[in-house]
């Protein structure tokens, strides 16, 4: 389920994906952080450097991974500086009402899907 609404810090329209579930929304337009929770949309933060390249793929888009239908509900670009170089990902937060979430993550061309365990790992539970 989703909902249409103006962003209240730039007023840009937004689109709330997985409402109900969801806790924050960035705006795409102007990058404030707002509260998803709040029928207000209250402004959580705001952030001033430039949004960067556009995703890979685009919040909203759906698509079959491995026989579940998903859409991306989310998105953040990461890195790590190790040993004086800076390496950097794209983390897309995928999500099917009845399957839940998924993270698949693009590190120079390269993917993995990724599931959250529902339980913490045991030794010896690996395979």
């Amino acid at each position: 389920m989703s909902a249409r609404f103006d962003c209240t810090a730039c007023g840009g329209p937004l689109i709330l994906r997985a409402e109900g579930v969801s806790e924050s929304l960035a705006c795409p337009h102007c990058g404030a952080v707002l509260d998803a929770r709040d029928p207000r949309h209250q402004v959580l933060a705001k952030y001033r450097a430039k949004l960067g390249e556009p995703p890979l793929i685009p919040i909203g888009a759906r698509g079959t991974v491995r026989g579940d239908l998903l859409e991306v509900v989310g998105m953040q670009r990461r890195a790590v500086r190790y040993s004086g170089v800076i390496y950097s990902w794209d983390e897309y937060l995928l999500w099917n009402p009845y399957k839940g979430y998924r993270w698949m993550v693009e590190s120079n061309g390269h993917w993995l899907l990724m599931k959250t365990l529902e339980t913490k790992p045991t030794e010896g539970s690996g395979g």
